[in-house]
This record gives structure tokens, C-alpha cells and sequence, in this order.
């Protein structure tokens, strides 16, 4: 593991050590004798999953680990299974849920979850079980979900995004699941290369103007399609968060701003201080930037590798294969593909399109 730098503790109480977004001290847990715990971290996770922040999971996590012993219940289960599966411990996250679905099979948030973990890593017919088991009967709404989900990755456009509009026209308008299926369908119309995408991700925004999630969806898909000036409209006054600075330094390189060796070089940074803190970056994102900047194609490619062994959805296909053509490795082309004809995946993202 990586030596952590050394600490030093301010003597000045003038020293700023951070600045926190605002409204980060309303959820920073009370420490009261009789606070209630679990409330306070499910508040914190909640916050982490709109923010992208893991420092909020982490606070979390703390909070969790802080509670009496014994056997935890369904909500701590529930509840370490988001933190797990926010800081991309995919293994330790389906482990938790397991254990929670084998306690109450009819679990419809649980199965989704799974479901959603499982069609990340590209164990589509484990994630097809749990579809089925939910849209036969469990929770037909969050079975749609995953539905549409897993045709997404499939490739199937069109039968992903009428079960999408299905389930958009019967949910509730309150529903919390509604910007999730809106920025899917978003992901969908981005991917067939149909007009309305812009449509479904505005939809999205306008329902929570900062969530990162829908925030940094939105920019894979202008930049998809060379709208780098609207990435960088767009991401003025967005929240700090490594995903969405990464997407306004593409863009910047793609304009050659001024401004985007700046950048650049600040992400860099970012990443070589996850190391130094004795964590992994965003591997995804690194190697993203390591194409961008052009200058080691052969470090890219090693990044997507190491991204590829966890994470297996269509980006992480897609920076794989760009790190790989861009390295001139075909071995690790063939190996791909070879991946994705035993998953039955079609290798460009347009070819089940209808």
C-alpha cells in the first residue's frame, strides 16, 4: 500500500483545512448521548449518493460501525450495503445483500440493488434472475427497472426504453425512483443516437439541478455527440466532484481553452493524492485521462485492465477498448471481444439499435 503522507496539526485555529460545500454542518452527526445513529447515517448516505461525496459514506460507515453489537438488522444491512456499493466494493456490497434477501425474499429495494451491482459487473444472468423474480410478482414497478436495465446493456434500445416509458407513465410523480428511469432513458436515446436525449436528461435536472449522477450522465452524452461548450455551460456552479471536474477538463482539452492544462493537471493531482492516501482513484476516470492527455497509452490501457476486472458495464467496455486500440495491443482487443461474444454483447453499441 501506498505511505500515507504525514499529518500535522495546525497550531494557528486561523488555518482553514477545508472548505465543505454548504449545507455539509446539517449533516454532520450530533455526537449527542441519546442521537439516534441510524438516522444520521442513512442521512449521510443519502447525501453521499445525490453528492457523489464518499467522505459522506465514510462519516457513515463510522457511525454504522458505532452501533451496539449483535446481529444487525434489515435497515443496518440495507444501509451497509449502499456504503459498500458507493465505494466500489462490489463484492462486499452483493455479500450484505444476499444475506438481506435470504432473511426477506420479497425484498424488492435489495433485489434491485443486487440486480444493478450484478449487471455492473457483468454478471447479466445472475441480474436476469432477480429481474424475473421481481416482475413476476415481488414489485412489478421495480421489476420493470431492472428490466430496462439489463436490456440497456444488451444493447436493446428499443425494448429498453418502451419498458422505461411503461413504467414512467404508471409511477408516481413523487416517485424517488423517477429521475433514475429519466436519466436511463437519457442513456438509452444517447446511445441509439436518437434526438430526444437532451429531452429526457433536462427532465432529469429539472427534478434535482444538482445531483451528480444526472450531472455527469448528461455530459458523457454531449460529449458523445462534441458538445464540449455546453459541458462546459452546464457544469459552471456544479458541485466539486472528481467525475464532473474530469468531464470540464475533457472539455477543455477538446476546445484547447486556456484553461485545460490547468485542468488537467489539477485532476492528476487528484488522483496521485487517492494513492498517496492509500486509495484507488476512479480507475475508469484515470485512464480517461491518461487518453486525453496522450501521453502514456500503455498506463491507460493497464488502468482500464484493472477497472475491467470489477466494473463491466458499457463505459468500462468502451475506455478498454479506446486504451487498447490507442496502445496498439491487439491481444487485449481479442481478449474483449472474446468477452463480450461469450456474454452475448454486441461489440458496438449501435448494432442491436431498431
Amino acid at each position: 500500500m501506498a505511505a500515507r503522507p504525514d499529518f500535522t496539526v495546525p497550531t494557528d485555529p486561523a488555518v482553514v483545512l477545508e472548505r465543505l460545500p454548504a449545507g455539509y454542518a446539517s449533516l454532520m452527526p450530533s455526537g449527542a448521548p441519546h442521537s439516534d445513529l441510524m438516522a444520521e447515517a442513512e442521512k449521510l448516505l443519502s447525501a453521499a449518493g445525490a453528492t457523489g461525496d464518499a467522505r459522506l459514506a465514510t462519516r457513515a460507515e463510522t457511525l454504522l460501525a458505532a452501533r451496539s453489537p449483535g446481529e444487525p438488522t434489515d435497515r443496518v444491512l440495507r444501509a451497509r450495503a449502499f456504503a459498500a456499493q458507493h465505494r466500489h466494493a462490489f463484492t462486499e456490497a452483493v455479500g450484505i445483500l444476499d444475506k438481506l434477501i435470504a432473511r426477506s425474499p420479497r425484498d424488492g429495494d435489495a433485489r434491485l440493488s443486487r440486480a444493478q451491482i450484478e449487471t455492473l459487473r457483468g454478471h447479466l444472468k445472475r441480474a436476469r434472475s432477480d429481474c424475473a423474480v421481481l416482475a413476476l410478482g415481488v414489485d412489478t414497478g421495480r421489476g420493470l427497472l431492472c428490466v430496462a436495465a439489463l436490456a440497456l446493456r444488451q444493447g436493446e434500445f428499443s425494448s429498453a426504453a418502451n419498458v422505461l416509458e411503461r413504467w414512467l407513465a404508471q409511477a408516481p410523480a413523487a416517485d424517488p425512483s423517477r429521475r433514475y428511469a429519466l436519466v436511463m432513458r437519457g442513456e438509452i436515446a444517447s446511445r441509439a443516437r436518437v434526438e430526444d436525449a437532451d429531452r429526457w436528461f433536462d427532465t432529469a435536472l429539472r427534478l434535482a439541478p444538482q445531483d451528480v449522477r444526472t450531472l455527469a450522465a448528461y455530459a458523457r452524452h454531449l460529449r458523445s455527440q462534441g458538445r464540449h461548450e455546453e459541458i462546459i455551460s452546464m457544469l459552471v456552479g456544479a458541485p466539486e466532484h472528481d467525475g464532473l471536474a474530469l468531464q470540464r477538463a475533457l472539455a477543455a482539452q477538446a476546445l484547447q481553452l486556456p484553461s485545460r492544462q490547468a485542468l488537467l493537471a489539477a485532476q492528476a493531482r487528484r488522483y496521485a493524492l487517492a494513492r498517496r492516501l492509500g486509495t484507488t482513484p476512479e480507475l475508469r476516470d484515470e485512464a480517461e485521462l491518461m487518453l486525453a492527455t496522450g501521453i502514456d497509452p500503455r498506463r491507460a490501457l493497464s488502468l482500464a485492465e484493472q477497472n475491467f476486472r470489477s466494473q463491466r458495464d458499457f463505459e468500462d467496455v468502451d475506455i478498454l477498448r479506446r486504451a487498447a486500440k490507442a496502445a496498439r495491443d491487439q491481444a487485449a482487443l481479442n481478449g474483449l471481444n472474446q468477452w463480450l461474444r461469450e456474454h452475448a454483447l454486441a461489440a458496438d453499441s449501435q448494432s442491436r439499435t431498431q
